[in-house]
C-alpha cells in the first residue's frame, strides 16, 4: 500500500509541494481508516520513498528505505530535484507502506524504472497481490509493471489502445491470481506523458486518486493535499487519465 503523486508542469516544482506530500508518510490514510481489515496497525506510510522526474535536460531519480519524514536524504533529494529537473517536466513521487518487513529496502521502493525502446518509464503502484511475497528478487508491483510493459509493447500507444492492452493484461493476472489482487491503481510515466489509473478491488475508499489543476500544472495524488490551492475531484473507479506537459 502507498500514497502516490504525479505532476506535469510548465514551471519548476516548488519544494514545498513535495514536502507537503512527504507528510503522508506520517498522516496518510490506511485500511483501518475506512473500516477495512488491517493486519498491521502502524500509522502512515513509513517504509520508504521515491522521486522520479523527467525534464528538459534529462531525468532525476532517487529512492530511500526510511520514512520520508525522518530521512534527511528526502529533503536533499527535493532540493536537488528542484535545481536539476527543468521544465516542462513530468514527476512521480511515492511513500510506501510495505506488506512484508523483509521488503523494506531501497531496491523495492517505488517508482520502478525501465528503458523501453530508448525512452524512460517509471511506475508507481498502490495495491498488493496477496501471498506474492518475493519471487526471483521482485515484489508484486514489479511483476505487474513488467507484465504491463510486455502487454503494451515497444511503441507508445494512444490512450484507447493503452486501455485495451492493460485490460487484457489485468484479465490474465486475475486468472493467475484469482481473488488476490487488491488493486491495480497506478501511475505510469512513459516518455512525454503520465497515465494515471484507479482500479480498486478491495477497500475501495482507500485506493483513490484525486486530480487538481492550477495555471501552471496538473496534479494527481492519492489524497487531497490541503496546502494546494484549487479544486480537487476524485477519480471514478476504473478511470484512466492521460497528462502531458
Amino acid at each position: 500500500m502507498c500514497r502516490m503523486l504525479a505532476i506535469v508542469s510548465r514551471k519548476a516544482i516548488p519544494a514545498s509541494l513535495l514536502l507537503s506530500f512527504r507528510q503522508l508518510a506520517d498522516t496518510g490514510k490506511s485500511f483501518q481508516d475506512f473500516g477495512c481489515p488491517q493486519v498491521n496497525p502502524k500509522p502512515g506510510h513509513p517504509d520508504g520513498w521515491g522521486l522520479a522526474c523527467v525534464g528538459q535536460d534529462g531525468e532525476f531519480y532517487r529512492r530511500g528505505a526510511l520514512k520520508a519524514t525522518a530521512d534527511p536524504r528526502y529533503e536533499d533529494a527535493v532540493r536537488e530535484l528542484t535545481r536539476a529537473c527543468s521544465p516542462p517536466l513530468l514527476l512521480l513521487a511515492h511513500v510506501r507502506r510495505a506488506s512484508k518487513k523483509d521488503t523494506i529496502k531501497e531496491q523495492w521502493s517505488h517508482p520502478f524504472r525501465r528503458e523501453i525502446d530508448g525512452r524512460t518509464a517509471f511506475f508507481c503502484h498502490n495495491g498488493e497481490i496477496e501471498g506474492f511475497g518475493l519471487r526471483d528478487g521482485r515484489i508484486d508491483s514489479q511483476e505487474i509493471f513488467d507484465r504491463f510493459v510486455e502487454a503494451l509493447g515497444p511503441e507508445p500507444r494512444p490512450l484507447g489502445d493503452f486501455k485495451q492492452a492493460i485490460a487484457t493484461c489485468k484479465a490474465k493476472l486475475d486468472a493467475e491470481f484469482p481473488r488476490k489482487v487488491e488493486s491495480y491503481t497506478f501511475l505510469l510515466l512513459d516518455g512525454d506523458r503520465i497515465v494515471a489509473h484507479r482500479d480498486a478491488r478491495t477497500c475501495i475508499p482507500y485506493y483513490t486518486l484525486h486530480e487538481a489543476r492550477t495555471e501552471d500544472f496538473q496534479l494527481v495524488c492519492s489524497e487531497v493535499l490541503p496546502d494546494l490551492p484549487g479544486r480537487w475531484r476524485m477519480f471514478r473507479n476504473g478511470e484512466f487519465l492521460e497528462m502531458r506537459a
